[in-house]
């Protein structure tokens, strides 16, 4: 078995969101020995235009430092959780670029029995982040990827907030941001983000160490 694993966190952003939520799972992630989390980010596409009518050039700023994802970042990595804005139900496009980039990676099982998780955000509660997450989900199914899911017990309050909207599935941790992009990670949802990262990790580490005896 290798003495480390490898758990890579690649994620869209335009206003940062994205980068919150990735630093929660990494730091979730990290919690569990034996695994070494790293984030990386998907390339923006949009104009300079754009993203000065969107204000989001500041946003940008705050993570350009990471490194931009290729398709090396997916084939180097033991586990690969995914995160995108939610646009109308799905990941954004930008993701969708950077997924479509795998054919290789497809047509030769590079990704085959690698562990998988997905994030993502959307402006609000009923803005499509379930379906979003399953978009995603589809990419590592293609891939010959194992889903893992966000458990979701009634000992856990948080994924089962009813007072308030609050992000937060099965099938991946998220947020709302609100409709001007103007929130940030709530406490709940940051707890779900931490739940994910230790999650996948130590699915991680389990199913390397099952096939290593």
């Amino acid at each position: 078995m290798k003495l480390n694993m490898k758990l890579n966190i690649v994620f869209h952003s335009i206003h940062a969101h994205g980068y919150q939520m990735a630093q929660a799972i990494a730091e979730g992630a990290r919690e569990v020995s034996g695994v070494d989390v790293a984030i990386y980010r998907v390339k923006e596409t949009l104009s300079d235009e754009i993203l000065d009518q969107l204000k989001a050039k500041e946003d940008l700023t705050s993570f350009a430092h990471l490194p931009e994802a290729t398709l090396e970042t997916l084939r180097e990595a033991d586990g690969i959780i995914l995160g995108a804005p939610t646009y109308f139900g799905a990941p954004s496009a930008q993701m969708y670029t950077y997924l479509n980039s795998a054919g290789e990676e497809w047509v030769e099982g590079k990704l085959v029995g690698k562990i998988g998780g997905a994030f993502t955000t959307a402006a609000e509660q009923n803005g499509g982040a379930e379906t979003c997450l399953a978009h995603l989900h589809t990419f590592f199914m293609h891939h010959g990827m194992i889903v893992v899911s966000v458990p979701t017990p009634l000992t856990m309050p948080e994924m089962h907030t009813t007072n308030k909207p609050v992000g937060g599935y099965p099938y991946g941790a998220s947020m709302i941001t609100g409709g001007l992009d103007d929130q940030d990670l709530t406490p709940e949802e940051k707890k779900v983000a931490l739940l994910q990262g230790r999650t996948v990790a130590q699915a991680l580490k389990d199913i390397s160490l099952g096939r290593s005896m």
